[in-house]
């Protein structure tokens, strides 16, 4: 078995009975095409493939990705992609072909992966992602608290979360120092802008999220975005507002306001 790669910050799924339950509320259907990012030494990938399951693993650790040619190299519906997933272009990973993701994501690099998979939603239908507590209750977060930011908002334009199952440290080889929980997020279809509008759409929340202590029309200022102050009105949001007062709605009132 590959040792930890402390610089990847690797914490692999041991608890076996867990990864069955995982696998079994994922239920994929004979065939699906299956994206396993970061499946570390199998532990759902096993279970993934006995369900008939076609999965394409991608592991940036040349020695996993070893193990798992080993284990798993000869089964017919198994492919391994060796690279880091924010390198992939993932619709054409996929050919095209509606496809569904499953990943235990390190903490260091869940946000720029989230994003990358939302970039891919016209390819994806769903997801279900191991992630860190203190993570999934930000993806899930309602407007007005502490946690509730950018992801929270993409997170939920994108998909409908919902969190299905949480799992202590011990649960992982080496355990964390946190606990873990199970996210879905099925894709939303359809939403509410149109391709083109909606690749710009994860720039202008962060925008608008990048300093949360400041009003919203300092921070549109601050982005150059045009016209904030009549954006603002043609939203119906009051000006001195903050960014974390903005539910899923208004922010997308907002974005439309300041392209019109």
């Amino acid at each position: 078995m590959s040792r930890r790669r402390k610089a990847l910050g690797q914490h692999f799924l041991s608890n076996t009975a867990a990864a069955r339950r995982i696998v079994d509320l994922f239920a994929p259907a004979p065939g699906t095409s299956v994206i396993e990012i970061g499946p570390g030494h199998g532990a759902l990938t096993g279970p993934l493939l006995e369900s008939g399951a076609r999965v394409t693993a991608v592991e940036v650790d040349e020695r996993l990705a070893g193990e798992l040619e080993a284990r798993f190299g000869r089964h017919p519906t198994f492919s391994l992609i060796r690279a880091d997933i924010l390198t992939l272009d993932l619709a054409a990973l996929t050919g095209a072909v509606p496809s569904r993701v499953i990943a235990n994501l390190p903490y260091s690099i869940t946000g720029a992966v989230l994003v990358q998979l939302f970039a891919a939603a016209p390819v994806l239908t769903d997801m279900t992602l191991m992630l860190q507590r203190e993570v999934v209750n930000r993806v899930a977060a309602a407007p007005g608290g502490r946690v509730y930011g950018s992801l929270s908002v993409l997170s939920q334009y994108f998909t409908t979360p919902r969190v299905v199952m949480r799992l202590g440290p011990g649960s992982f080889i080496p355990p964390p120092a946190v606990s873990s929980a199970v996210v879905v997020m099925p894709f939303r279809a359809p939403r509410e802008l149109e391709p083109q509008v909606e690749r710009l759409y994860p720039g202008f929340i962060r925008m608008i999220f990048a300093h949360r202590r400041r009003t919203l029309l300092n921070n549109l200022k601050a982005g150059r975005s045009p016209a904030p102050e009549r954006a603002l009105a043609r939203a119906g949001i009051d000006p001195g507002r903050r960014p974390e007062t903005l539910a899923r709605e208004e922010c997308l009132r907002l974005f439309l306001a300041t392209r019109d």
